[in-house]
Order: C-alpha cells, then structure tokens, then sequence
C-alpha cells in the first residue's frame, strides 16, 4: 500500500530536488498494510516485503513459534535509499498473532538488529514495535534497534 506512488523513471536520493522525493518515498514507509495470514508452526522468517506492509499477521499451528526479522541490510533496502541514518528515523510496525492459543516470539534476522523489551506476543495480541535506524559511523553501515511499545487485545 502506497501513500504516494512515484512517477515512474525517478530514482529518489537525499538530495533531488530539495528532498521533495526523499519526502514522497519515505511518506510511503508510514503507510500500514496487513499481510496476508502467514502460518508458523515452529517458525518463520518474514521478507523484506511482508515486513513493508507494516502488519505482520501471523497464525500458529501448533505450539509457539519464532518469527525472524529479515536481515538489517534487506529492512534498510526496503526502507529506501532516502531514509535518514543520522539516528533521527523510526518506523512503527507490529506483530499480530491470530493464534490457536500459542504465544510468537520476535528474534531478529542478523548481530546488526538489537531487540530490546518483550519480544512475545500472545493469543489474539498484536504488539506494537518501533524499529529505529541508528546514526551510521563512517564506513560502516546503520544498525537496527527494535523497540517493544506495547500490545492491543484483539
């Protein structure tokens, strides 16, 4: 789902055109969509893709399951060349679990992604996560930290 499509044939960077794309682009990145239900039984590692859409909604076959992150490089990809990696973006995103009574757990995909608070997420809850892009250091690429913010009863 796309908050503003970009005409075709423009490449955003952080510098065209006073940002204006920069800004279109990562307008995008805000836009929420959940993805179609995704079955784990044990578990289950998630695209780039499904992680774009904001709405990770999962159900559990039997017993609980791991749902991986993809790699930090494949959610700074999806995020786009124009996101800033001064420290000063982050994104929401969440985890759904239409389960049959079993709990999901959030690991991350790499040692470049740090997850901190209660990664769970129970029967019928959706939790909250708010992933930030940490200020890059010169010749090394931005890290990922993944933030617990809470939990809705569906």
């Amino acid at each position: 789902m796309a908050i503003f499509t970009l005409p075709a044939g423009i490449t955003p960077d952080k510098s065209a055109d006073f940002g204006l794309f920069g800004l279109m682009s990562n307008l995008n990145n805000y836009a929420e969509a959940l993805t179609a239900p995704l079955t784990a039984s044990g578990g289950i590692q998630i695209t780039a893709a499904q992680y774009a859409q904001g709405i990770i909604n999962v159900t559990v076959s039997s017993g609980g399951a791991n749902v991986q992150l993809p790699s930090t490089a494949a959610i700074l990809a999806v995020l786009g060349p124009t996101v800033p990696t001064d420290g000063s973006y982050a994104e929401p995103f969440s985890l759904m679990n239409n389960g049959t009574g079993q709990t999901l757990t959030l690991t991350i995909g790499d040692s470049s992604t740090t997850l901190t608070g209660t990664a769970t997420v129970a029967n019928n809850t959706r939790r909250l996560f708010l992933i930030t892009v940490n200020a890059a250091v010169t010749g090394v690429a931005p890290t990922l930290t993944v933030q617990n913010l809470g939990s809705i009863t569906l």
